[in-house]
């Protein structure tokens, strides 16, 4: 008995549409499932690749300071093999940063620790703030018996007390805060591993830099060939680097420049330890318009340890004359040149990158942007031209 064709034809397409029917809604009843397992595993598959993701950050930052004193040695004749000259260029290179944040860390430790040691503490400190203000002519009570003299109430209570609040809440909030960064300094077993294993990786990156290079060519050709597509993300990519290098140089430049500046200043306002929270300021104020902040609260938090609150306010003055003379001198010379960012974009840019990729997102982010600026003007001036002819 022969069967029919067309039936066998119907009764697999009735098969196969049924089966197509229940997964897709097995799938959706499982949608939740499903995505949570996506999740995992691209977690997961991160997780694997965090610490190469970290390694070829350092290595790109640290690549030009390699090449730097490479061709330093090369140009001064000192080492004739040119992997001597690299291997000579990687130690010294990753030597000196490494002093740099040891130096940091100590001058840090030292600063804090010898302040606590004097027998300075939170609680000590906005005692002497209570104290001061009570003694001083513009004293808490002087303040509130002039405002009962002109028949004037504070908010219907006792300024007093509301001082007391003030400083209770902060005594609360500064006690929560350190033990909120005490839970993050236990956690962060796992992080210094991983820091460890991407130090050691970028070593690599940076010292066989050439076959790596030459490998992800390969992998791109494959992949791209001399397509007009592949030749556009060679463009795009070489736009986005010679933006980050300029940016970075730049940055430096200027973080070098607000070191020093903010060093004299709060040397001469008579700050403690007025060279390490400089170096601190410098490097914070690459951070774009959150930076300066932190060094300027240093400086302040340390004034404040020292037992005199005038020379706080004096730090806030100089660390704002520093940030004024940044913002109208130095930012639009050494950096605007290369970014040439509209403040307003400027922001954006490190509001979305903050709220993507965290701190590297917004020292990023102002980069990337200025690369999709770039792209964006020739994209522009490439539509134009064709609109006109």
């Amino acid at each position: 008995m022969k069967l029919d064709k067309k039936l066998i034809q119907y009764c697999l397409y009735f098969a196969g549409t049924a089966l197509l029917i229940y997964a897709g809604i097995s799938l959706f009843d499982n949608i939740g499932g499903i995505i949570n397992f996506i999740s995992r595993t691209i977690g997961y598959f991160m997780q694997l690749i965090k610490p190469l993701f970290i390694a070829l950050i350092i290595a790109y930052l640290l690549y030009p300071g390699v090449k730097f004193i490479e061709e330093f040695l090369r140009k001064n004749n000192i080492f004739k093999k040119e992997g001597t000259r690299r291997t000579v260029g990687i130690v010294t290179m990753y030597i000196l940063v490494m002093a740099i944040f040891i130096a940091i860390i100590s001058g840090i430790y030292i600063m804090v620790g010898g302040k606590l040691s004097n027998n300075t503490s939170i609680t000590n400190m906005t005692a002497y703030l209570t104290d001061y203000l009570n003694n001083s002519t513009l004293s808490v009570n002087s303040i509130s018996e002039k405002l009962e003299s002109l028949n004037i109430s504070l908010l219907g209570g006792n300024l007093n007390d509301k001082i007391a609040q003030i400083v209770s809440s902060i005594q609360v909030y500064v006690t929560n805060s350190i033990g909120a960064m005490g839970n993050f300094v236990v956690n962060t077993g796992g992080n210094i591993a991983t820091f460890f294993i991407a130090l050691v990786l970028s070593i690599y990156l940076i010292k066989d830099s050439e076959y790596f290079m030459d490998l992800w060519n390969k992998i791109f050709n494959l992949i791209f060939g001399k397509s007009k597509s592949g030749n556009k993300l060679k463009e795009i990519f070489n736009i986005i680097n010679d933006t980050f290098n300029n940016y970075i140089k730049g940055q430096l430049l200027e973080a070098f420049m607000v070191g020093v500046l903010s060093t004299i200043a709060l040397f001469l306002i008579g700050i403690d330890y007025a060279l390490v929270i400089g170096i601190i300021a410098g490097i914070c104020n690459m951070i774009p318009y959150i930076g300066p902040v932190v060094g300027t609260i240093l400086a302040v938090v340390m004034a404040l340890l020292s037992g005199e609150p005038i020379t706080a306010v004096w730090a806030i003055i100089g660390m704002l004359v520093v940030q004024q003379i940044d913002n109208n001198l130095l930012a639009p010379k050494i950096v605007g040149d290369s970014v040439g960012l509209h403040p307003v974009f400027t922001m954006l840019a490190i509001l979305i990158g903050g709220n993507v990729g965290g701190l590297i997102g917004m020292l990023i982010g102002v980069p990337l942007a200025a690369s999709l600026k770039i792209l964006f003007s020739r994209w522009y001036a490439n539509h134009m031209e064709k609109v006109d002819v």
